[in-house]
């Protein structure tokens, strides 16, 4: 992939003591290598020099696994219901499978309280903004 398709605009950097840490639109981040599987692009803030993934504070992040297949195993869930069962049709090992759902169930718990308490939202206004999200993606598919 070309740096120049990456849309680094939604990237900040992620060192505390950077002066542009968590902020987004800054210019400082730009692409510096592609590395692993699904070709992650590592992203380098140009005010401080630290570097990190693109998958940092996401689902993925620190995953062998490439996300499609991740995502492809996790969207079987509903449908068989049974760790072993998802193993038995994916061929992962249910350890991994649990991993993942560990590591996916803590993050929509990140989300979801950031969502409560940051923004002070009720379950309600929580439950509508996922449903908004779930309509959106149908449509961008």
């Amino acid at each position: 992939m070309d740096p120049k398709e990456i849309d680094i605009s939604e990237f900040w950097c992620w060192n505390e003591k950077c002066p542009d840490y968590g902020k987004k639109g800054q210019g400082n981040i730009v692409p510096k290598e592609q590395y692993g599987k699904d070709n992650t692009w590592l992203l380098e803030c140009k005010t401080c020099g630290h570097c990190f993934s693109e998958n940092k504070g996401t689902v993925f992040f620190q995953l062998k696994t490439p996300r499609k297949e991740v995502l492809r195993t996790l969207a079987l869930f509903p449908e068989k219901g049974s760790i072993r069962g998802i193993s038995r049709a994916t061929g992962h090992d249910k350890n991994v499978i649990m991993n993942w759902l560990d590591v996916a169930g803590e993050h929509c718990k990140e989300v979801n309280e950031f969502f409560l308490h940051d923004l002070e939202l009720d379950k309600v206004q929580v439950d509508e903004i996922w449903s908004y999200i779930k309509k959106r993606k149908r449509r961008d598919s």
